[in-house]
């Protein structure tokens, strides 16, 4: 682990080789991850270049967590309820946006609440079956807004604010609810 100061934050920060062509940072589980291609000598230059970023998603992770005390799971809906409404969503969003999907599948992701493939296949977090509803119909909506536009540029983000304008709030509530996902469910271990 490497260590940097920004502002009133000791920041530790892993450093990970893979096999891809671009570096990029993480703070996904909590800390900071740096995944560089294999052989890439520069991850404490790119740590400093995007300190600003990194302050500020720290302190938003900090912000959620205190959040996260005001809120609860939804522990009363089954699993066959839980896939029920998401089927009925997906069916109802993709008619909507005029888009055909594959397969919908239910697995327990531990950094996605879930994703969608150029085949059409969508994949739901499991997780999410603690949640309110309305963050199950915007995860949903999201997933399906990628069978129309793969990437999370300017023209995914027009079509997911046609359904929900401010989407930034969904995505924040996201993030408090996955910190109580992770209390609850994820061991540290798992992270």
């Amino acid at each position: 682990m490497a260590k940097i100061r920004i502002n009133d934050l000791d920041v530790e920060y892993e450093v990970i080789p893979r096999k891809v062509k671009y570096p990029r940072l993480e703070i996904k589980t909590g800390y900071l991850r740096v995944i560089v291609p294999e052989g890439y000598d520069g991850a404490g230059r790119l740590v400093k270049k995007h300190r600003k970023w990194i302050y500020n998603h720290l302190c938003m992770l900090e912000h959620s967590k205190h959040e996260a005390r005001k809120r609860s799971l939804n522990l009363e809906r089954t699993e066959e309820e839980f896939r029920s409404l998401v089927r009925e969503l997906v069916g109802k969003f993709a008619g909507q946006l005029k888009v055909d999907f594959k397969f919908v599948r239910f697995r327990k992701m531990k950094t996605r609440w879930g994703s969608c493939s150029s085949r059409g296949n969508i994949n739901i977090n499991r997780y999410m079956m603690y949640l309110p509803e309305e963050l199950v119909e915007y995860v949903v909506f999201h997933e399906v807004a990628h069978l129309v536009e793969m990437g999370h540029n300017k023209r995914f983000w027009s079509i997911v604010s046609c359904e929900f304008g401010d989407y930034s709030e969904f995505e924040d509530e996201l993030s408090i609810y996955w910190i109580l996902i992770k209390e609850k469910f994820i061991t540290p271990f798992e992270n």
